[in-house]
């Protein structure tokens, strides 16, 4: 059985190819490099009996070998996929995790000294844990009581205790617990189908899957003796939903196949789940346009979440269709979530938040309209879902394939013009669409703004807005491929964005709001920024924290507010606490607000270097320019 860290040190050795040095593994993991050595030593001999090993390379650091995969392969399912919820927390965020499903599952009173022998840490560390507790118990109307020899207990409405729970024992990401035993799960799940499509009420799968969790927690707190309470007028009104009669429905057969007896505000417990879980009311035999049965004031609302976005970020999927399917049948049960205060689970949220990061963006653009619309706050869970639909919507509209836009600077006649036209035209038929030739005099005649690059025979002395390709008149096999890795969209240009002006190393700072004002500043210097703009990139993070994990965040303002696209970026000489990530490399991105293009591939860079440890590691120890942009260059192949 391996340790969370030591989980984490193979997933390091695991991922790079070269050695990794103590110091680098220290660093990424917030620990010392005697604690490296002590956990390598131990990984080691477990690993030599599974066919592989840890091998020390002077000079270099250390390195996995895997000898055999027959016996490494199973070791991992054991090692990690099973054993993996036993094992001790190993830092802040992990533990405050443990205390709180600790809390949640107890019906007793917890002493703290219990909680630093299971958690091997100092009683401090466990406070400190417990501070972050009451700010999660807070946003579900809990809170933790404190009695004198006898300990703490989350206390609060029971509603309350059930959707807590659901989120953060049965959803965690580490989770060690079943309100019921598996075959008791399927009966629930079986019924659940049975009933809903007997009620031609349609799920979704994350839907179903709530519904579910909700159900078994609901017949473990019950068998408590523990009740939701619901006030008369509230349980009059669910029981004139069509839901409340499906709920009585499931609940007959719950007590036939389980033997668990729901009080009537238990049924209309579940009632408002189905409300908050459906996706929309169908006939199978019917043969209707979908979009026909969406209530017309969600249809109108869901156009209205995404013109608004897209009149701030342009993003080119307003008439999409599909998208706008998609916001309806997501907004309608949304609404119903947020009237009864349920919580929707997205296992997706991490993923969408750093690989889908502009999608997010406009996602939280149309819950800022959404409130002012409705009144209606969503959380970060419903924001990841919309995020889904207008991810695809992008991956759509690539998809179809925009021929990127060039120019020909030729200066050796009309002939050599037309044989570079053709020529490019022959190789990348569609794909390229080149808008005309010209000279370098004519070139203010053209509106640059409307390119992706300019291709050119001639050196352009000039600095322009759009990357410049020079080659040869005669087009080689060099030419060709530089100008493939533009065409299918490779992240190389935009490096450029990163001025030297922009970049500081090795800086001091202790906390976010430190960076973030140190930044802020620095642009303000520098450039002609908005006098709200570190307000709103504070906005932003708010909503959300920028920190994807692997050391890195990117913060930005909420919109595009700037006349230039500016990229200022930091190091740290320690990692500081960013939400629920350690940060050491910090990017803040301002996107202009007319000239977009460019915003995908920028991400797609930053995604690529929050993806690697080992990249991070290296870009964290620079001390200048040169050095910082000779690492990225790379990337750009």
């Amino acid at each position: 059985m391996l340790s969370l860290r030591q989980q984490k040190l193979l997933h390091l050795l695991m991922q790079e190819e070269e050695a990794l040095t103590g110091a680098d593994l220290a660093s990424v993991l917030q620990v010392t490099s005697r604690t490296i050595r002590s956990d390598v030593k131990m990984l080691a001999d477990k690993l030599q009996e599974n066919g592989a090993n840890i091998v020390l390379k002077r000079g270099q650091g250390y390195e996995l070998i895997i000898e055999d995969y027959k016996y490494f392969r199973p070791f991992l399912q054991e090692a990690i996929v099973r054993n993996e919820d036993y094992a001790v927390p190993a830092d802040p965020a992990e533990r405050m995790d443990y205390m709180l499903r600790r809390l949640l599952l107890s019906d007793e009173y917890i002493k703290v000294e219990q909680l630093v022998k299971e958690l091997y840490i100092s009683e401090t560390s466990v406070k400190n844990g417990l501070r972050e507790v009451k700010k999660v118990l807070r946003r579900f109307s809990l809170d933790l009581d404190k009695r004198p020899n006898y300990g703490l207990k989350i206390i609060g409405p029971e509603a309350k205790m059930r959707i807590c729970m659901a989120e953060f024992v049965f959803h965690s990401e580490r989770q060690s617990y079943q309100a019921l035993p598996s075959q008791e799960l399927e009966i629930i799940g079986d019924i659940l189908t049975e009933r809903t499509k007997e009620a031609a009420i349609l799920l979704s799968d994350i839907g179903k899957s709530n519904l579910i969790t909700h159900i078994a927690i609901a017949c473990k707190r019950i068998f408590h003796d523990n009740y939701v309470s619901m006030p008369k007028k509230e349980l009059e009104a669910i029981r004139a939903e069509k839901e409340y009669k499906v709920a009585k429905a499931i609940v007959l057969d719950l007590q036939k196949a389980l033997g668990t007896v729901f009080p009537e505000e238990e049924i209309a417990y579940i009632a408002i789940h189905l409300l908050g879980s459906k996706i929309i009311s169908y006939q199978p035999t019917a043969e209707i346009n979908i979009l026909d049965m969406i209530e017309r004031d969600i249809l109108e609302l869901s156009k209205k979440l995404l013109n608004e976005t897209e009149n701030i970020m342009q993003l080119g999927i307003s008439d999409d269709e599909e998208l706008i399917y998609g916001l309806c049948l997501h907004l309608k049960p949304a609404i119903n979530r947020y009237k009864y205060g349920l919580s929707i689970r997205n296992p997706l949220l991490k993923e969408i938040m750093k690989n889908y990061p502009v999608a997010f963006d406009a996602a939280i653009l149309m819950g800022k309209t959404l409130k002012l619309e409705t009144g209606m706050a969503i959380n970060q869970e419903e924001i990841g879902y919309m995020a889904l639909h207008v991810g695809a919507a992008m991956e759509r509209k690539k998809s179809k394939g925009r021929a990127k836009r060039c120019l020909i600077v030729c200066a050796t006649g009309v002939a050599s013009a037309q044989l570079l036209y053709h020529r490019l035209h022959a190789t990348f038929g569609s794909r390229l669409q080149i808008v005309g030739t010209a000279n370098v005099f004519d070139l203010h005649k053209y509106d640059l703004g409307s390119l992706d690059f300019i291709i050119t025979t001639i050196p352009i002395k000039r600095k322009l807005t759009v990357p410049i390709i020079d080659v040869n008149t005669i087009l080689r096999d060099e030419d060709i491929e530089k100008l493939e890795n533009l065409v299918i969209e490779n992240i190389g240009s935009v490096i450029k964005y990163i001025r030297q002006d922009l970049t500081f190393f090795q800086q001091d700072l202790k906390s976010k709001e430190e960076v973030l004002h140190f930044l802020c500043s620095n642009l303000e210097r520098l450039e002609d920024i908005p006098a709200d703009f570190q307000e709103l990139v504070e906005e932003r993070e708010r909503i959300a924290p920028t920190s994807y994990g692997t050391m890195v965040a990117i913060p930005h303002p909420i919109r595009p507010v700037t006349k230039n696209t500016l990229w200022a970026v930091c190091t740290l000489k320690k990692p500081i606490q960013w939400g629920d990530s350690r940060v050491q490399f910090i990017c803040l991105l301002s996107v202009q607000k007319e000239y977009k293009k460019d915003l995908q591939r920028m991400y797609q860079l930053l995604v690529k270097i929050s993806g690697n440890a080992a990249l991070v590691e290296r870009l964290v120890k620079v001390n200048s320019y040169e050095e910082f942009v000779s690492i990225l260059l790379p990337l750009e192949e």
